[in-house]
């Protein structure tokens, strides 16, 4: 009867002989990664120095091996999740923002539930009723438990931890059917007297007097439906208003982690996220008077600062906004908001196409679904004046900035509309106009 093969990674019995030289040597088979058994030796002094040795050289020898001899199945949950964090650490793939947004959901979410298992005991039915209780939370926060468990046990399953991953036979989950709302002409002149109101001084008691910088973040969301983290890390060299189609760069995004300084990450969201969008006059007029104001001349220095020169958290612009708006009795606005409105206008005078180019968005999927407000107005074809008329109506309270290749798509319907800019510029960019915003 044949011997049985060494489970891989494992070692079979030690012998130890006597050199010649006085020395000892001990030996053993190890079972490598590859499937083949080689001989292991060490040498030492003694017979057990010699052991010891080998012990050491066949421990070294496991930890090159491409899996986890420190997890087994019996495992408890904890161990797999700081083993998947600190495979993410390795990795090094994604930013440091998210793999702290995954610790903080898998603390905060999962490991209170799952903190006393073994890995081997967390199946399909245990993980489905679990999903079920995040359902009764808001959906974002159920989502979020969800991806985090199962990029945990995915990491298991590849490195052959456990056999299946059992969140791949969990119940979907369920969200509520949401239509994105976005604002009407009158409510963003509002939102701009409100602003206009408090910059001015009116109802001021006390503190630092205001410096301007709110009304121009918000003129930028407007004119470009960039992210309000891309807005406050835009630098004095990424605006241009000198050329004959004035333009800002959008090639980064403003970042802060606990327990560490707020900087300017030098790339935005995702790839598509950097680009160069055209600038209505509205938002090109306040970028001018920005430029003006600012008192750091280095083309490098950010164009929203605090007092002390650093930069401007997203947290503190959104209290502000949400403060000042507050005080004039309007509620609910919020950046995301001011995207949203771009988007749908974009949306309605072109296509949503470029609405997803124009919010940097990979998928317009993404853009329909979160951004785009669903219009209940039907027009009918068979009535071309019905038609002409509408697109009259919106095309009037819209500014168009666009470059050559979209000019020709949006020449035939714009032509005989006005106030339309003219169709120049390297890139193409739709961007509404004061008057509909």
């Amino acid at each position: 009867m044949s011997r049985p093969r060494l489970t891989i990674g494992t070692f079979g019995d030690i012998t130890v002989r006597i050199m010649p030289s006085g020395q000892f040597m001990a030996r053993a088979m190890y079972r490598d990664w590859d499937g083949q058994s080689r001989q292991v030796q060490a040498t030492g002094a003694t017979a057990k120095a010699a052991e010891r040795a080998l012990k050491g050289n066949l421990a070294d020898r496991n930890q090159l091996q491409p899996t986890n001899g420190y997890l087994p199945p019996d495992s408890p949950f904890p161990d797999l999740v700081k083993y998947w964090l600190d495979d993410i650490d390795a990795e090094n793939r994604i930013s440091k923002t998210t793999r702290n947004l995954y610790e903080r959901n898998m603390r905060t979410l999962v490991l209170r539930v799952f903190q006393y298992l073994a890995l081997r005991e967390i199946g399909v039915v245990r993980c489905d009723q679990f999903i079920k209780q995040m359902a009764k939370l808001p959906y974002i926060r159920a989502k979020q438990s969800r991806v985090v468990l199962r990029l945990a046990l995915e990491l298991a399953v590849r490195h052959e931890i456990v056999p299946t991953n059992p969140m791949d036979h969990v119940a979907r989950l369920h969200r509520e059917p949401h239509i994105p709302d976005a604002l009407t002409a009158v409510e963003v002149n509002k939102i701009r007297s409100a602003i206009a109101a408090w910059e001015a001084g009116v109802g001021y008691v006390s503190g630092p007097r205001t410096d301007g910088q709110l009304s121009s973040i918000v003129e930028v969301m407007l004119g470009t439906s960039a992210r309000i983290g891309e807005v406050l890390a835009i630098r004095r060299l990424d605006v241009d208003v000198t050329s004959a189609v004035p333009s800002i760069r959008l090639a980064g995004t403003i970042v802060s982690r606990k327990g560490e300084l707020t900087l300017r990450q030098d790339h935005p969201k995702t790839a598509k996220s950097r680009r160069v969008v055209a600038l209505p006059t509205f938002t090109s007029d306040a970028m001018r008077r920005r430029l003006a104001m600012s008192r750091d001349r280095d083309p490098d220095a950010l164009l929203f600062q605090s007092r002390d020169g650093t930069p401007l958290t997203t947290a503190n612009v959104r209290r502000q906004l949400r403060s000042v708006l507050g005080n004039a009795g309007i509620a609910g606005v919020t950046p995301h908001l001011l995207r949203r409105t771009v988007a749908t206008a974009v949306n309605e005078n072109a296509n949503v196409e470029l609405a997803a180019e124009l919010l940097g968005h990979t998928d317009t999927k993404t853009t329909v679904q979160h951004y785009i407000r669903r219009s209940e107005v039907v027009v009918s074809s068979s009535e071309p004046g019905n038609g002409e008329a509408s697109r009259q109506g919106i095309c009037e309270r819209q500014e168009l900035s666009a470059g050559r290749e979209t000019a020709r798509v949006l020449r035939n319907a714009a032509a005989a509309l006005r106030p339309c800019e003219s169709f120049r510029g390297s890139r193409a960019r739709f961007v509404p106009d004061r008057g509909a915003l």
